[in-house]
């Protein structure tokens, strides 16, 4: 049976636009229109051109497809006018079914995390008219949700909110508020907005403004926010430690929340396995605690765990509704496929002169341990917002002055924005404060005593790291990069971050790399089988 999953633009403020193929079980692609079009989180657009990826992918044609699922099951007009643009700009609509959007959240968790049964939730800002859902899971009868939570008490929308008055953009820069919260202290009592109950945790409306029909530019906190805490940060003023002090105390709101919340869930289910989606799971600095909380045995981040992995979500639900076993899904890497003779066409018309690689592990890693700063480029995307090693831009995490050096003439992006490593999974137990591999860069851990000054450009400034794990079966050639670069540096491990530049989307094709390559202060770019050097 093949069935996409599909998310995007059915509201000018739907964000992220995404596709997913499933054929008889097995994922064939999932991929984000932004990649495609060039515009982040692609807000208010359809998934036009990610659907023509999938199909694409796998060598269908959308009469082929047996059924199209999507979120939006509260929206009365959503099938119809679903079917008008398919037809539009296909030709054809398959039947269509919708999935509520946090049993999408719950069902894109569960089902990658292949575990047989697991407590599940979904937590976010709101979607189909509440704010996330509590949920029980096994393999054999599916999900059955317990409990949801309305979308006046939101902890999405409280942080999205407390992103707003720091003057970020909400729903797009939350990350920042976590990255940002270490150099502040909690010292501003939150729990008037936000704070744990006995049935998981409260969200003061009053506090937030309505922001169904608010765009990302707009204030999403009320007056009532800055009577009691004072004047927002506006754009372009710095952030002084009084706004750094606000990041903290946000944070340390938001983990006491969800904190209780978990353990409400827990007390519900009876369950040790937790499986997490939504875009609250995203904040990895909360995932750290939940992670070592002493009722959870095993612990799942769903990678795309915010709208980028509805479409995924509503195909896995859809999958598993109508009977179909799901193959395990063991990595991300499920974006378009560029042949070589693309990356060649594309070289050419670059005008930069490359060299073909016998080894490009091996070259890369003598590149990185010279103190070079690398994009590397191979395979099939990933799908979410993390770069897993193969849309990654690559450095010495030994290098005191490396963050800064990236963040400045790379990523030209704020200071104080922490990087991740990536380590071998046969060593991340030496560096890292985890109890079981980390794949996805979704939980931060405490760096283990002594490799702070080893790894300092991956070490944030409260001694944590945001680590992805790099499994040899899963992804040989990035392992083999690393495993390279401990050879030459006695560090098994490598900084890694996202390729692209700040405001725009990783990038996908192989033109877009050598564009982005020559548009900053990258040295050298590994793409395919072929180096590019300045």
């Amino acid at each position: 049976m093949n069935i996409l999953g599909i998310h995007g633009g059915t509201t000018i403020q739907q964000h992220d636009a995404c596709a997913a193929l499933m054929i008889d079980g097995r994922l064939v692609c999932c991929v984000e229109e932004e990649r495609l079009i060039r515009v982040k989180s692609a807000t208010g657009i359809l998934p036009i051109y990610s659907i023509t990826a999938c199909l694409k992918e796998g060598g269908l044609d959308i009469r082929d497809i047996d059924l199209i699922a999507m979120p939006g099951e509260t929206y009365e007009d959503i099938q119809e006018r679903t079917r008008e643009w398919l037809i539009h700009h296909f030709g054809f609509a398959p039947p269509i079914e919708t999935v509520n959007h946090q049993s999408a959240h719950l069902a894109s968790a569960f089902y990658q995390s292949d575990y047989e049964s697991a407590m599940c939730l979904s937590y976010d800002a709101y979607g189909d008219g509440i704010s996330g859902a509590l949920a029980t899971a096994t393999m054999r009868d599916g999900i059955e949700v317990i409990e949801t939570l309305p979308a006046t008490n939101s902890l999405g929308v409280y942080y999205a909110a407390m992103t707003s008055f720091l003057g970020f953009k909400p729903g797009e820069d939350e990350y920042k508020v976590m990255g940002l919260a270490p150099y502040g202290e909690p010292d501003i009592d939150m729990s008037f907005f936000c704070r744990p109950s006995a049935e998981g945790y409260i969200s003061d409306d009053m506090y937030f403004r309505d922001r169904r029909n608010a765009t990302q530019y707009e204030p999403h906190y009320s007056q009532l926010l800055v009577d009691k805490i004072g004047a927002p940060r506006r754009k372009g003023e710095p952030i002084t430690q009084h706004y750094k002090n606000v990041a903290a105390s946000t944070q340390a709101a938001l983990e006491r929340s969800a904190v209780s919340l978990v353990e409400y869930l827990h007390r519900r289910s009876g369950q040790s396995a937790l499986c997490l989606a939504g875009g609250v799971a995203l904040n990895c600095s909360v995932n750290r605690i939940l992670a070592k909380l002493p009722f959870i045995e095993k612990f799942f981040v769903q990678p795309a765990a915010s709208d980028r992995g509805l479409a995924l979500g509503c195909a896995l639900y859809a999958t598993a509704q109508n009977g179909i076993d799901i193959a395990a899904i063991d990595h991300v890497f499920f974006g378009p496929s560029h042949a070589e003779d693309e990356i060649e066409k594309a070289i050419e018309l670059s005008g930069f002169k490359a060299r073909a690689l016998d080894d490009p592990a091996l070259e890369a890693a003598d590149l990185v341990a010279a103190g070079k700063i690398i994009a590397w480029y191979q395979g099939r995307s990933e799908y979410g917002p993390r770069a897993l090693g193969h849309r990654s831009i690559l450095a010495d995490p030994g290098l005191p002055g490396m963050k800064d050096e990236i963040n400045k003439r790379v990523k030209f992006r704020e200071e104080f924005r922490p990087f991740a490593p990536s380590v071998i999974e046969e060593e991340f137990k030496t560096l890292f404060d985890l109890s079981a591999p980390s794949p996805y860069m979704t939980i931060a851990c405490d760096v283990q005593q002594g490799w702070g000054e080893k790894i300092p450009a991956t070490t944030h400034v409260n001694n944590t790291a945001r680590v992805q794990t790099v499994n040899k079966a899963v992804d040989p050639l990035y392992h083999a990069l690393i495993s390279n670069l401990y050879g030459k540096t006695g560090r098994p491990a490598i900084l890694n971050t996202s390729f692209n530049i700040r405001g725009q989307p990783i990038v996908e094709t192989p033109l877009e790399a050598i564009s982005t390559f020559a548009g900053n202060g990258i040295d050298a770019l590994v793409l395919g089988p072929y180096l590019l050097e300045k």
